[in-house]
């Protein structure tokens, strides 16, 4: 076979292909016939359309090869013109969870250093990531789960040691591109954290000054009734604990002379009809029992005016505080007369002991902030079984000058802690209490522009937080 029979074989090996000029070109030269001159210009021209279309095939695929490759340049310089522009610190991070690429605003994000980004590598630039975060170990924690959650959609905020805070966040890739299997974005999210904390701590301060409010306008309404009640019965009350105090002294008289009565019935002959006639007088009207009744029935009686006397004069107070002059006066004098009022050492089975500064002034009506401590402090003394011990703690900061009683007692059951500062709300039995020692306090305080609030464990015992505004603490002293 001829060199041309060759390279046509070689050629194009599947005879299926080859130009039928071609074909013939072979099947002459393998019959061992001679080429004509036309046969061999016609298998040149053959060869030569072959060689031309081979070589257009080629050029087009070269081509598009250029433009694949001129396109992918672009997309990839369209993505780094996109992370360059974004306001995110980004990161792209390979198959094998490394980093590959990261933008500048990342840099800034995380004040990484200029010896850092030189010569980066993935282990440097998330040593330098961890060291501008509060709590770098759970951001490691996070970072390593999210790795092994490839279809994970994550957010989290990260706490930076200079108070800022950064969102971070990553969706899942819907395929591997460029050898990115996933996306890490950071966004700056301080002011509007911050915004939304301020937000919420707002919405909370007025949901309380509401709840105040609602409270206050309540005890106002129950005070200012039971004011006017008590204004028009304390004169009643008052004549009757008067009336039954002459009366006891006027009992104690007559028992007295009916002693002396008795040492003469003693002079009678014991067969006389007088005496006989005073003995049958003594046994039906049942003496004995009627000069032991009797004083019972005043010492009662006096009990119920007192406390009836007692509870006028609370709700009197609170009728004429808004009247009284405000004082600037020391707050251990105050706490003293209280607990000589309130008598919260209970006859010795209580200690009390203080710790405050006895230089502290607060600025109040005096009478009524003692009124109301007095309240804290008989509360705290009723709630202590057998022995106890009773904590008073002022002190003062920027914004207010505040005062706890703490007792180690039976505590508050969480069912009668939101109701304690009802007006009349009493867990003692019926005859123990009014109901009112809570009440008047809240009221006292509201009045002084502050707040009462409690913290109580059944069995631990419960302090009570007396806070009033810091200006009026201010106000000279008298």
């Amino acid at each position: 076979m001829s060199r041309v029979g060759e390279l046509i074989v070689q050629t194009f090996a599947d005879p299926a292909t080859r130009p039928e000029t071609l074909a013939r070109y072979l099947e002459g030269e393998l019959a061992g016939a001679a080429a004509t001159p036309e046969l061999l210009e016609a298998a040149l021209a053959a060869a030569l359309t072959s060689y031309q279309s081979v070589r257009a095939d080629s050029e087009r695929q070269a081509a598009e090869g250029q433009e694949a490759e001129r396109h992918t340049e672009n997309l990839l310089q369209l993505l780094g013109t996109i992370l360059e522009s974004s306001d995110e610190g980004i990161l792209a991070l390979d198959t094998g969870d490394r980093i590959i690429r990261f933008n500048s605003r990342l840099i800034a994000l995380f004040r990484i250093t200029d010896e850092v980004i030189a010569f980066w590598r993935h282990e440097e630039v998330m040593a330098a990531m961890l060291a501008q975060l509060a709590d770098p170990e759970a951001f490691s924690r996070s970072f390593a789960q999210l790795c092994l959650l490839p279809d994970a959609d994550w957010r989290e905020t990260l706490e930076c040691r200079d108070g800022r805070v950064i969102e971070w966040r990553s969706q899942p890739q819907p395929a591997v591109w460029a050898g990115v299997k996933r996306v890490v974005s950071f966004l700056d999210v301080t002011e509007r954290f911050r915004s939304e904390t301020n937000q919420r701590l707002l919405e909370r301060k007025l949901d309380e000054t509401r709840e105040r409010l609602l409270q206050a306008e309540k005890l106002a309404a129950i005070f200012q009734l039971s004011a006017g009640l008590a204004h028009e019965i304390s004169n009643p009350i008052g004549f009757i604990q008067s009336n039954l105090e002459a009366m006891g002294r006027y009992v104690h008289a007559m028992l007295g002379l009916l002693d002396l009565y008795g040492q003469a019935e003693g002079e009678l002959p014991a067969d006389s009809a007088r005496r006989a006639g005073i003995e049958a007088a003594k046994k039906a009207a049942d003496l004995e029992f009627l000069r032991d009744d009797v004083i019972d029935l005043l010492d009662e009686s006096l009990r119920g005016t007192r406390r009836l006397s007692t509870m006028v004069g609370s709700l009197r107070v609170l009728a004429h505080a808004q009247g009284s002059t405000m004082q600037a006066v020391g707050l251990a004098g105050l706490v003293d007369s209280a607990l000589a009022a309130a008598d919260a050492t209970a006859g010795g089975r209580v200690r009390t002991r203080r710790e405050m500064d006895d230089s502290l002034l607060v600025a109040c009506r005096p009478s009524e902030l003692t009124e109301a401590l007095k309240n804290l402090l008989g509360n705290a003394r009723d709630a202590i079984v057998g022995e106890g011990e009773i904590v008073i703690r002022a002190g003062v900061d920027d914004r207010q000058v505040w005062i706890e009683v703490a007792d180690n007692g039976s505590g508050i059951s969480p069912e009668n802690l939101a109701r304690i500062f009802e007006p009349f709300f009493t867990t003692k039995p019926p005859g123990a209490g009014m109901g009112l020692g809570l009440s008047v306090a809240y009221a006292i305080v509201s009045m002084h522009g502050g707040s009462i609030s409690v913290t109580s464990e059944a069995g631990r015992g419960s302090t009570f937080r007396v806070s009033l505004p810091r200006q009026q603490a201010s106000v000279p002293a008298n």
